[in-house]
């Protein structure tokens, strides 16, 4: 059987760039100030969370599917 860890991985980085971003344009460090905001903080917290989560999501299927496969 085949593993989700080529798909996971690459998506899980992704989702962490996507999200790196939008904090950094969330909180205007692209002109050149920082400002404080909570919701791009959040969002950084969420795209690290699901990155994580792909990831070690990715781990358990593919321990699964061995098992299974035999």
């Amino acid at each position: 059987m085949k593993s989700i860890k080529p798909v996971a991985i690459p998506a899980a980085v992704i989702v962490f760039v996507i999200c790196v971003y939008a904090f950094l344009l969330g909180n205007e460090v692209f002109q050149g100030n920082f400002k404080n905001e909570a919701i791009p903080w959040y969002i950084l917290a969420k795209g690290i969370f699901c990155s994580v989560a792909l990831v070690a999501l990715s781990r358990i299927l593919d321990g699964i599917i061995a098992k299974l496969g035999g």
